[in-house]
């Protein structure tokens, strides 16, 4: 057994009618709650999203339940993040984790990393307690259950290389496909931020990081020039549709992961100083202007202070359980000067999950993050030069560096690529351990 998880015995009768019972009870729960959403939800949304499910379901007849061939078709989710859609997936996930689990010769559910997942839940539920606004049951499911439900998911369930790359190379297909549209649009429209299809252009950005690094690692990992050119092009295709949403953290971010890369591989020295130092001549000139702006005045720059400011005075004042999910959103207009020094939230995950649910409750969060890619780093990269892996390991860290000045990994569209990502990464290194354990 691992020995950061914990592992509850069941009978096997037992075990089946417990989990039979539960699942009654998520579909009840779930379609009282998406009947009451879908109401709110355009037409043309909810066709789509039952069109995905069957997709799925056709996908299952033919080929099978199972996580490996579901994860591919998650993927799909990115093209178009609706809530609606995350809490599909979280359901999808819920119900072919059953359907593995049920498959076992010995059911055993193995809870990873116990003390830090009871913690977190306890302060997540503390925080839940104090909203206010139907957002913030969003950002509980995205910032607590998403994570303590993936993370199960995947001690549970046994996947290989394969599924990791199979979850990153689609990634890379529709981040290919948005940031293709993203380009044409901005091209058409050069002095609007606009994020694609999805709703914002600060928030894609997340899942961008994510999939430029993708999309790196498998050009290196790739044994065939047409493969290695193919993700070559849907790198560089990402990055001119990170470029064009005009957000200054991704060029940092980018920047931080190709040093990572440098450091590993000496390939990408020569590579990635060229890419650095040709970086300025490829930056779109409204982005340019944006880049000038901070240097002299620039109005986000402000927001952004003054919302670190007042969430550090937050977080002295509600140290131990927060002011709870999204109450930042209402009682912020009550403290800023002027309206348009406005934000939704603290522009900085570390300090708004510490806003929301207090130091212990985050000091979890990021715990279990932490265990994840150090668990990774030790038993899938430090002994081997396997590419897939370090290039997955150098994607969350980007993608961590990236949230300095945003929550992307609390929201929703991006908390779902976030922990499916480290769910691979756990499952991966708990496979290892216990090959290391047989031997």
């Amino acid at each position: 057994m691992n020995a950061d998880s914990v592992g509850l015995p069941r009978k096997p009768g037992m075990a089946g009618a417990l989990l039979q019972a539960v699942l009654v009870v998520i579909i009840v729960a779930s379609s009282l709650a998406l009947g009451s959403l879908a109401q709110e939800i355009p037409l043309r949304y909810l066709l789509l999203a039952l069109l995905l499910i069957g997709g799925w379901a056709a996908y299952a007849v033919l080929f099978g339940v199972t996580l490996q061939n579901t994860l591919p078709l998650i993927t799909l989710f990115f093209l178009k993040p609706l809530e609606l859609g995350f809490y599909l997936i979280l359901i999808l996930l819920v119900f072919t984790g059953m359907v593995e689990y049920l498959r076992k010769a010995e059911l055993k559910l193995l809870i990873p990393y116990p003390l830090a997942a009871m913690v977190l839940l306890f302060f997540g539920i503390l925080s839940a307690i104090k909203i206010n606004v139907p957002m913030g049951y969003t950002y509980f499911f995205s910032a607590i259950i998403a994570p303590l439900l993936i993370l199960t998911l995947f001690s549970n369930v046994s996947v290989d290389r394969v599924s990791l790359f199979r979850w990153m190379q689609s990634v890379v297909y529709v981040a290919m496909i948005v940031g293709l549209y993203g380009i044409v649009i901005a091209i058409l429209n050069p002095f609007e931020r606009l994020g694609s299809f999805w709703v914002t252009a600060m928030t894609i950005n997340g899942f961008y990081t994510a999939a430029f690094f993708f999309a790196v690692t498998l050009a290196l990992y790739h044994t065939s020039r047409i493969s290695k050119a193919f993700n070559a092009l849907a790198a560089l295709i990402i990055f001119f549709g990170m470029l064009y949403t005009y957000t200054r953290i991704v060029i940092l971010a980018v920047a931080f992961g190709m040093f990572l890369f440098m450091l590993r591989l000496k390939v990408m020295r020569y590579f990635g100083l060229g890419f650095l130092l040709l970086l300025p001549l490829v930056i779109p000139s409204s982005m340019t202007s944006r880049i000038q702006m901070g240097f002299n005045i620039d109005i986000s720059l402000v927001i952004r202070a003054l919302a670190w400011y007042l969430s550090v005075a937050q977080i002295i004042k509600h140290p131990i359980f927060g002011m709870g999910f999204s109450v930042w959103s209402t009682w912020y207009p009550h403290v800023i000067p002027l309206k348009m020094l406005y934000a939704q939230h603290s522009h900085n995950v570390y300090l708004n999950l510490m806003v929301e649910m207090g130091i212990i409750g985050t000091a979890a969060y990021f715990y279990l993050i932490w265990k994840v890619l150090r668990n990774f780093w030790k038993r899938c990269i430090a002994q081997t030069q396997d590419i897939l892996t370090y290039g997955m390991w150098v994607s969350m860290l980007a993608l961590l560096f990236a949230c300095i000045t945003d929550i992307f990994i609390e929201q929703f569209s991006v908390s779902i690529l976030f922990w499916i990502s480290l769910g691979l990464m756990l499952s991966l290194s708990n496979r290892k351990e216990n090959d290391e354990q047989l031997r």
